[in-house]
């Protein structure tokens, strides 16, 4: 099937891509959370450029007391397509993580670099690209006088990078979205290098604080005290033993496709080497199949915890840090995501691979909230990391991608 981008819409796109980018990267978007000052001043170019393409834009202001100006801005504009009852939103996120270590870097991280295909620049890949796909796509319908079959919603928010409270979440309290029936959600925030890799599903996550007490004391004297140090290796690793036995389901859909339990912190106990400590603290990093509950783990903890302490006399306090359900895995045969996986396969000729992921989106509050999500973009996976780039290739492919699903497939 024919694509839908000539060769002189990807030059007009290219060119606009690039200038995009230039406008709002140079203009730090960092959490407050993170250092920052917040998005404000990122949102207000992106509202311009929204409204310049002739659309209206409404803002959703989440307060922040921490952030210029007060509040966390999150930006919704709808392209009206022939059915305005069905939406197809693009929901980027517009903060951005820090540059990390400057020397690592081959330029200004918040300077646009293009060289040939790659364009390089913190945030241009996460996400950026959500961004510039989402407006480039929206030029192109108006400037042609197209049609989209759906409206096109995008939904630019705040926060993604530092847990979502000002952003997706303050959304869908707020009710911006009408009923799962209607809207469907496009987040280009994950992907793979060929366009195949579509996210349907999430693991839940949970991070434990494992805080083993014992009795501190002279190391020559280890009888006057209770080694907590030694004790927390041993409770740790019969929790890692019993959640191993306990949490054995498979699923193919996911990478790993099994619930992973790992121990990852562990905070300074004692300060010198002739003391047996009384506190050892550690941290678990799980991420849980959305077929158990998050309850069915932490219950299973806890269970150790009691029995641990009950046969050796340390006191074991299981604290969570963080519990973040994943909602229901997206079904991959809802409208939506058969016409997307359909307009993958037609314009970009690979075979689509609906997966899970060990990782979280902003799709697993909508999945909460009973929405059809999808994760998906073309990217090298360069987040986060010095030299993070995105390709114009991959950027252009999308936006046809998506274009070709608004016109042919919704």
């Amino acid at each position: 099937m024919p694509r839908v981008l000539g060769e002189r819409d990807v030059d007009k796109l290219k060119s606009y891509i690039v200038d995009l980018y230039k406008r709002f990267i140079p203009v730090k978007a960092l959490p407050p959370d993170l250092g920052g000052r917040g998005e404000l001043e990122r949102a207000r170019v992106l509202q311009e450029e929204l409204e310049k393409l002739g659309l209206r834009v409404e803002r959703f202001d989440a307060s922040d007391p921490r952030a210029e100006g007060g509040v966390r801005p999150n930006l919704l504009a709808v392209l009206p397509g022939r059915d305005e009852s069905r939406t197809l939103w693009v929901v980027a996120h517009m903060d951005t993580v820090p540059e990390g270590d400057p020397s690592l870097w081959r330029s200004n991280p918040y300077s646009v670099v293009v060289e040939g295909d790659k364009v390089y620049g913190r945030g241009v890949e996460d996400d950026g690209q959500g961004i510039v796909l989402a407006l480039a796509a929206a030029k192109h319908l108006v400037e042609k006088g197209l049609e989209p079959r759906v409206n096109l919603g995008i939904a630019l928010v705040s926060d993604e990078e530092a847990g979502s409270r000002y952003g997706l979440i303050y959304l869908l309290e707020k009710g911006a979205f009408g009923p799962p029936e209607t809207d469907w959600f496009l987040v280009p925030d994950a992907g793979s290098p060929d366009g195949s890799k579509v996210i349907v599903a999430e693991k839940h996550i949970a991070w434990i604080r494992v805080t083993v007490r014992g009795r501190q004391a002279h190391a020559s004297m280890p009888h006057t005290g209770l080694n907590a140090h030694r004790l927390g290796m041993m409770f740790n690793l019969e929790l890692d033993r019993l959640l191993h036995e306990r949490f054995t389901r498979y699923d193919e859909r996911f990478e790993p496709p099994v619930s992973t339990f790992e121990p990852t912190r562990k905070e300074e106990n004692v300060g010198n080497i002739n003391t047996i400590p009384g506190v050892d603290t550690v941290y678990w990093d799980m991420r849980i199949l959305p077929s158990y509950s998050l309850e069915e783990v932490l219950d299973t903890v806890r269970a150790v915890a009691y029995s641990f302490s009950a046969k050796t006399g340390a006191g074991v306090e299981v604290e969570p840090v963080v519990l973040d359900e994943a909602g229901e895995p997206t079904r991959t045969d809802s409208v939506f995501v058969k016409g997307f996986l359909e307009a993958i396969r037609e314009a970009r000729g690979v075979e689509p691979k609906p997966v899970g992921i060990g990782g979280g989106t902003v799709a697993r509050y909508l999945r909460r909230h009973g929405y059809q999500a999808i994760v998906w973009m073309t990217c090298d996976e360069t987040a986060h990391q010095p030299n993070e780039y995105t390709r114009l290739s991959y950027v252009l492919a999308d936006v046809d991608t998506l274009l070709h699903y608004l016109l042919n497939k919704a």
